[in-house]
């Protein structure tokens, strides 16, 4: 039976196999199998996703960065590069330079921080938060003038002094003095978004009801104080009678406003008894230990291998049969049974295959390590097909029974086997049966690579830790530091609190005799994130108040003061209350304010009042699914954040039905993309499409189309010639741009870059970039292109003038063209492919699913503005569309419109699988698939 199948949308993206029996789904009828280099776009078709230009190396190749956006305005927009200990600058695809260097700002923040630094921008400033070290703003007053400063919280303004009260009363009059008077004065900034604390107290006394009596208070003029506020004792409290621009009020009798009182400051970024200080007061000696040696290799499970055949079928003179499994002396691996006659194959297969052992270290710096497998004795197998008066001998399987270790290496910590194991290569053979009939098969030596099969042990590596023993204190982590077997240093990671007679040992499994002495003062517990929300700047989530939540004074920034009694103003301090510990990682400003620990999702919000204060604030749970440390992203009025655990992008929103916020899993269509790995950085595009990008642990780039409104939602995978390892997205003209930094190997070396994502809207043929980590020539014509020594030793791909020119490699920072081009550009090649997803159909109440084999006689491809591709059942059976149509010799190849037959080799399979890929350094656009199926 032949059907055509129109898919009118592939705008489903990539969905997970699990999802492949879902058929009635509606993401399966628009769904693909690989979305790979491909961006969905919301209308449905499927582009090209554009290359990525080379903006500069990063300052350290062996170290990560991350990327952080800022964004003054639509016109002025930087992409900060964040490294170990530095910060450097970017925007429309170059580096701010000072001279000939690129304009850096130093810093304080390790490798190890950067991915934990949490930030919010209010137009030039950005505030930085890591709860290793103070708050801080990186304040742009110039194009290379910018400033990382420590944030000072409270107020700069010092209090006035020489504050003095003097009675006066009518000469006349004469009154006995009964009453004390007290003042205390504070002094305040022009807009009074600053008031300092309140000065020492003046007294006077005096009868202050006598006819014509009054107070003068007087004080010292205070620098940058604009106008000064004076309070009066009242039961306690000093309470409000004035203001003025001079350094002198009078008090005639003037009633005291007890509701606006003199601020209070306190640090409170600072907790009591914390470790402060640690001093070596005795280096001891040996903490070396062999040094991490690799001593034994032990197989938890014997791995074998065995020829793997791919069976078409045999015929027995009485009908077709088709075998996909065969007895279980066999196991579960197919297998063709060859006459020896018929097909070379040497006595001994073995000869031909081998396994070798490689020992990495997963954590550690561990080399050296060497290892050769120990076989076991090989397992033969004959078996006789019925009707067959001859059989077939082969050697079936072979076990490693164990790992002989060769060389122990030195400095692994967690050191991990991998045996691989390679064979012969393929071959054919012909199997004649009864009556003459024969069948094709292809044999080939099954791979095996695994990682897990192995216990690695080792001896002697340092293991070391100090213990601070204390009655009253907790929560301090001190890290040593040795050199030549001695400690030399101690690093406090985490002061603690409470601490008052703390000490340190230090243990250790090598070496002995060190001692170190503690300090205990005040010490510094900060905020792990930062945001804006009601005219406040708020903090939250430092690791020894991990459910703190800490706001500014209303309209202030940096003013941490209250008063007694509390006015709705005052700065806000408070803890969640809520079952578990789990650490404050987010603070996001929606209508309402959220907060994210490890473990839910909290709202903070008013409770009978249009504005958060002290006196209204209220916190409750909206839901319990909980965030990891990446830093979500805000779309429309959600949100978009990476669960705590399991590896999922999950949407908080607003919902009038459930009267809260509530959370789904974006990622269930496509759980095959996030699975077991973890996202480490998120960034979101407006314009020209609505997507997130988003880096995950092992270095893929995952784009998600996201349209809720409009209920689309599609993921795409986006790989490269090395690693993604972080991404942020920042408007440049009309489009919002990705940056990403990228590790790659370059020749022997391996380098990091920041590269940038080229327009999606191009004018003209000779401004397409589709290749990666690329460099663009324009100039007068020439042949030879030089200055690409970034990409020294690697093929490359080359566009000039619009033409695809042959793959390259460069040498000596250079490539030569066949004819002068005058723009040219030179990158990394990338493939851009797409795979339909399997055939299941339903007619006449027989379901053509997977148990109909299918066979693809047809495609019609709907294109926009596209080059030639190349199409077949699958990507080892591609087959070039033509190139060019009737253009003008001498011209590049016109991008194609409409619907086009696209030529593929007959294949019965099972799935009915389409697959398309464009591997030149031109555009792809599809917006529907046509299919000609034959289905038996």
């Amino acid at each position: 039976m032949s059907l055509k199948i129109y898919k009118q949308s592939i705008g489903g993206g990539e969905i997970s196999p699990s999802m492949y029996s879902r058929i009635t789904d509606p993401s399966y009828s628009a769904g693909l199998a690989k979305c790979r280099n491909m961006i969905v776009e919301p209308q449905g078709p499927v582009v090209r996703r554009p290359g990525f230009s080379m903006v500069r190396e990063t300052k350290y190749p062996d170290r990560k960065c991350r990327l952080i956006p800022f964004t003054f305005s639509a016109t002025q927009t930087m992409i900060l590069e964040f490294g170990h200990h530095y910060v450097r600058f970017h925007t429309n695809g170059s580096t701010l330079m000072n001279g000939d260097q690129p304009y850096e700002v130093a810093t304080d923040y390790d490798e190890s921080e950067l991915f934990d630094i949490d930030y919010a921008q209010s137009v030039d400033i950005i505030t930085l938060v890591h709860c290793s070290h103070p708050p801080r703003e990186l304040r742009r007053y110039g194009a290379l003038d910018w400033r990382l400063v420590d944030i000072t919280f409270n107020t700069s303004l010092t209090p006035p002094t020489g504050v003095t009260a003097t009675q006066h009363i009518l000469q006349s009059a004469t009154y006995k003095d009964g009453y004390v008077r007290k003042y205390v004065v504070t002094s305040c900034n022009l807009d009074n978004s600053e008031e300092s604390k309140a000065s020492q107290a003046a007294s006077v006394v005096c009868n202050p009801y006598g006819d014509g009596a009054y107070n003068t208070i007087t004080w010292n003029t205070v620098a940058g104080a604009d106008h000064y506020r004076v309070y009066r004792d009242k039961g306690g409290i000093y309470g409000y009678i004035g203001e003025t621009r001079t350094n002198s009020i009078d008090d005639d009798n003037i009633a005291p406003d007890s509701s606006i009182t003199p601020p209070i400051y306190d640090d409170v970024f600072l907790t009591s008894g914390g470790i402060t200080g640690a001093t070596v007061v005795a280096a001891g000696e040996g903490y070396t230990g062999p040094n991490g040696e690799v001593t034994g290799i032990t197989l938890l499970k014997s791995q074998t291998w065995a020829i793997e055949s791919n069976i078409k079928s045999w015929n027995r003179g009485s009908g077709l049969n088709t075998f996909t499994q065969f007895p279980a002396t066999v196991r579960d691996i197919d297998y063709n049974y060859l006459y020896p006659a018929q097909c070379a194959i040497p006595n001994n297969l073995f000869e031909y295959i081998h396994a070798t052992v490689e020992i990495y270290d997963a954590e550690g710096s561990g080399v050296g390590a060497t290892a050769e497998p120990i076989y076991g004795a090989q397992t033969d197998v004959f078996y006789q097909p019925t009707g067959v008066t001859e059989y077939s001998y082969y050697p079936m399987w072979r076990p490693v029974k164990g790992v002989r270790i060769t060389n122990a290496g030195s400095g692994y910590k967690r050191p991990i086997c991998r045996i691989t194991i390679d064979g012969w290569p393929e071959w054919s053979g012909r199997w004649t049966g009864v009556n003459g009939k024969w069948t094709e098969s292809t044999n080939r030596l099954k791979r095996y690579t695994g990682e897990f099969e192995t216990s690695v042990s080792t001896a002697g590596f340092l293991q070391t830790s100090i213990r601070v023993t204390d009655t009253t204190g907790s929560g301090a982590v001190l890290q040593p530091v040795f050199s030549g077997g001695k400690l030399t240093n101690v690093v406090i990671k985490n002061a603690g609190a409470g601490y008052t007679n703390p000490t340190a040992t230090l243990i250790s499994n090598y070496g002995s005799g060190a001692q170190i002495s503690l300090t205990v003062a005040n010490a510094g517990d900060y905020p792990g994130c930062v945001s804006y929300f009601e005219q406040r700047r708020w903090f939250a989530g430092s690791r020894m108040r991990p459910q703190y939540i800490w706001a500014t004074k209303t309209g202030t920034e940096t003013d941490m003061g209250y008063s007694l009694p509390s006015q709705s103003t005052d700065r806000i301090k408070v803890r969640v209350a809520s079952q578990d510990s789990n650490r404050i990682r987010h603070i996001v400003p929606l209508s309402q304010l959220l907060m994210l620990t490890a473990s839910g999702e909290w709202r903070v919000s008013p409770v009978n009042s249009d504005a958060i204060t002290p006196e209204s604030m209220s916190v409750r749970p909206q839901s319990y699914v909980g965030s990891s440390q990446t830093k979500p992203v805000l779309i429309n009025n959600t949100m978009i954040f990476a669960s705590a655990r399991g590896g999922h992008l999950r949407e908080l929103g607003y919902s009038y039905q459930a009267g809260g916020y509530i959370t789904s899993d974006v990622c269930l269509r496509a759980a095959h993309l996030f699975d077991h790995h973890e996202v480490v950085d998120i960034a979101y595009a407006k314009a020209p499409y609505s997507i997130f990008w988003c880096v995950n642990d092992i270095g893929k780039l995952i784009s998600f189309t996201y349209v809720p409104e409009q209920q689309v939602g599609a993921f795409a995978q986006h790989e490269t010639q090395g690693d993604f390892e972080s991404c942020a997205v920042v408007p440049e003209s009309n489009e919002d741009i990705l940056y990403v930094v990228t590790k790659r190997k370059i020749g022997e070396n391996t380098v990091r870059f920041v590269e940038r994502m080229n327009e999606y809207i191009i004018d003209k043929d000779e401004d397409y970039v589709f290749m990666d980590c690329a460099g663009t020539y324009s100039g007068p014509a020439k042949t030879e292109i030089t200055g690409i020594s970034w990409l020294n030793g690697m093929k490359v791909s080359i566009l000039a003038d619009g033409y695809c020119v042959p793959d390259q490699v460069v040498e000596n920072g250079k490539i030569t063209l066949r004819r002068a081009a005058s723009k040219v550009h030179v990158g990394l090649p990338y493939n851009s492919d797409i795979q339909t997803l399997p055939l299941a159909l339903q007619l006449q109440d027989l379901s053509f699913g997977s148990n109909h084999r299918k066979n693809i006689s047809g495609v019609a491809v709907r294109m926009i503005d596209s080059a030639s591709i190349l199409a077949g059942s699958s990507f080892d059976n591609l087959y070039q569309q033509p190139t060019r149509g009737r253009e003008t010799p001498g011209t590049p190849p016109k991008k194609r419109n409409g619907e086009f037959e696209v030529n593929i080799a007959a294949s019965w399979t099972d799935d009915g699988q389409v697959c398309i890929r464009q591997n030149a350094p031109l555009p792809l656009k599809i917006s529907s698939i046509t299919v000609t199926c034959d289905v038996v």
